[in-house]
């Protein structure tokens, strides 16, 4: 595809036209399908109310939309597929959802969220689990990696929980080999995949891993307020609904009132009840257009090839020290020596370049995310104003 694809790619989305996009890794820019959609769907819900047996149906219908879009991007089976709120909700469903007994060790590492270390945290205080976070530097040494994770290992160990793509390095863990290390330790798995839906290409059912957790206002340019959980087929039973209501029952009518109903036969058993209608809309929106009209393979690609050039670009800047390696996604963490990047951050802002800082262990450090629709122009842009910068002092 060539740049008049890119053009077309672009005109979908107003934000590009505003701004040097460069923080899809927080929030991506809304495409004028899911903007359409979602004012479609409040109008409609407006004009015609939202009491109607037909409006029900309709809403139905776009949540089994929406798990086999999610299902069809991650190569797995929409029965797997639960509907979450973003990435957060589904590391907590995991978490609260094992049988823990005082005691069990639950894997982490220092490279992870706030959204995925929290849920750990509160099992441990709740639980009696002990919680371990691993040291793997930057996540870029794949070999140090695995050894890290092998070596924390014990017998005690029921849960490894971490990123795919960390939100601070931007490094890109290899998941096939730690799942299967983690396996053949009888651990389960759960990734918090916030930084690589939408930025590289997964295959859940070849990984093996044992769930999944999605967002869709990130690399797959959704509303905020919805996103996917994927839980292996046969760990289904391995998790308890924490939260429940009448999404997860086999159907409304399974249960009774001394006590007994059953369970939705799929992932559907994490959800509860009511969801926001033009948010779900918007979002199956927004992945249908990037299947039909973007092009996974080409988004993946453009994807990883503005990442490298961006790293090169960025690591001939005087004082630049950059923290992710070619092996990685969408996202490009970096520092300069003796400038602060909050004040950085703030004064690309004024020159209408979006990127952001991310706090890590020692300070904050800068972080691009090169997203499918922009351009080589962009990143130069950004180069050139950041050599004004350090020229500045």
């Amino acid at each position: 595809m060539n740049d008049e694809h890119l053009n077309r790619i672009r005109a979908d989305l107003g934000a590009v036209a505003a701004v040097a996009y460069l923080n899809t890794g927080t929030a991506g820019p809304f495409p004028q399908a899911a903007q359409q959609t979602l004012l479609d769907e409040a109008q409609h819900n407006f004009e015609q109310g939202r009491g109607d047996i037909l409006g029900f149906e309709r809403v139905i219908q776009t949540l089994d939309g929406l798990r086999a879009a999610f299902a069809r991007l991650v190569n797995a089976d929409a029965d797997e597929i639960a509907l979450t709120h973003h990435t957060t909700d589904g590391m907590n469903i995991v978490c609260w959802g094992l049988n823990w007994q005082p005691g069990d060790e639950l894997l982490t590492t220092m490279l992870e969220h706030e959204g995925g270390l929290l849920p750990a945290y509160v099992v441990a205080q709740r639980f009696g689990v002990d919680v371990r976070v691993v040291d793997l530097g930057l996540g870029n040494d794949r070999a140090a990696v695995l050894a890290a994770l092998d070596e924390a290992i014990t017998p005690r160990t029921r849960l490894l929980s971490l990123s795919h793509v960390s939100w601070s390095s931007g490094a890109l863990l290899p998941l096939d080999e730690i799942v299967a290390l983690a396996h053949r330790r009888g651990v389960l798995v759960l990734v918090d995949g916030a930084q690589s839906v939408g930025a590289v290409p997964l295959d859940l059912h070849a990984s093996g891993v044992d769930f999944y957790a999605m967002p869709g206002q990130k690399w797959l340019c959704g509303p905020e307020g919805i996103g996917a959980l994927y839980v292996r087929w046969d760990r289904l039973s391995l998790v308890k609904p924490t939260f429940v209501g009448v999404f997860s029952l086999r159907d409304p009518e399974s249960y009774t009132l001394n006590g007994d109903f059953l369970y939705a036969p799929s992932a559907r058993r994490y959800e509860t009840s009511s969801i926001f209608r033009p948010g779900a809309a918007a979002m199956l929106a927004s992945l249908n257009w990037l299947e039909e009209t973007v092009g996974w393979e080409w988004a993946f690609d453009r994807i990883q090839r503005l990442a490298n050039r961006a790293r090169d670009l960025l690591r001939k800047l005087p004082g630049a020290t950059i923290l992710t390696t070619a092996d990685h996604a969408g996202l490009v963490a970096f520092t300069i020596d003796g400038l602060d990047p909050t004040t950085i951050a703030g004064t690309l802002r004024e020159r209408n370049i979006v990127l952001r800082t991310i706090p890590v262990a020692n300070g904050y450090v800068l972080r691009v995310s090169t997203g499918f629709y922009n351009t080589e122009e962009e990143l130069v842009l950004l180069r050139d104003t950041l050599a004004e910068i350090i020229k500045q002092g």
